[in-house]
């Protein structure tokens, strides 16, 4: 009895164990491609390094949170649901990549300096100070892509008040960065994003919290 019970198990657990390895490794080959196909195509290779891996990162990012919007309250544990795996590993490929394009605007914009961009931070947006909103943002990602990974069920068990909060301050520093503070292409698509965010929400669960029950 017990020795079917494993054998159970470890059917169960394989498909999961397979999903995680193929998104490890689709994901670094997804980024190492961008980062490839951006060197050998790009005039300049510093800007373009750093607006190719944001976009790479809006992108999971989109996919994460359309996903997070389908999961019900268990797969949220994303132990043994396929959808609470996947959504996880786009959520964390989008912040990994976000540290990513950090590192190309810090090396090719700022050289390293916290003054730099605080000074261009002021120069694009009136002030200085929004730099350290970007700080928060990225640290508040890092914290809740790292909670999903070390306490699972206690992600899945916390208050839907922590995802309204974080997801509104996101997206509020995402549609100013996509669409208020950028034109052509990339304002164009940010409305395009949020659009297909306010369809998901809508289709499926109607006017309805995040993580409900």
């Amino acid at each position: 009895m017990e020795s079917s019970h494993s054998v159970h198990v470890m059917n169960s657990t394989a498909p999961l164990r397979r999903l995680d390895l193929a998104a490890l490794f689709g994901g670094a080959l997804v980024l190492m491609l961008v980062i490839a196909a951006t060197v050998l195509a790009a005039h300049n290779l510093g800007e373009m390094l750093t607006r190719n891996t944001v976009r790479l990162s809006l992108a999971w990012y989109a996919a994460a949170l359309i996903m997070m919007l389908q999961l019900q309250r268990l797969e949220w544990t994303a132990a043994e649901s396929i959808q609470g795996r996947l959504a996880r590993w786009c959520w964390t490929w989008a912040v990994v990549v976000f540290l990513v394009h950090l590192a190309m605007a810090f090396h090719f914009y700022h050289g390293w300096s916290h003054a730099d961009a605080f000074e261009r931070t002021r120069q694009v947006s009136g002030a200085g100070e929004g730099i350290y909103t970007s700080y928060l943002f990225t640290l508040l990602w890092v914290a809740d892509a790292g909670w999903w990974w070390i306490r699972p069920a206690a992600y899945a068990a916390r208050s839907p008040w922590i995802d309204r909060l974080l997801h509104a301050f996101m997206l509020f520093v995402v549609f100013n960065g996509m669409v208020v503070y950028e034109q052509g292409f990339i304002r164009s698509a940010g409305l395009v994003m949020f659009a297909a965010f306010a369809a998901a929400w809508f289709l499926a669960r109607g006017p309805v919290r995040l993580r409900s029950a």
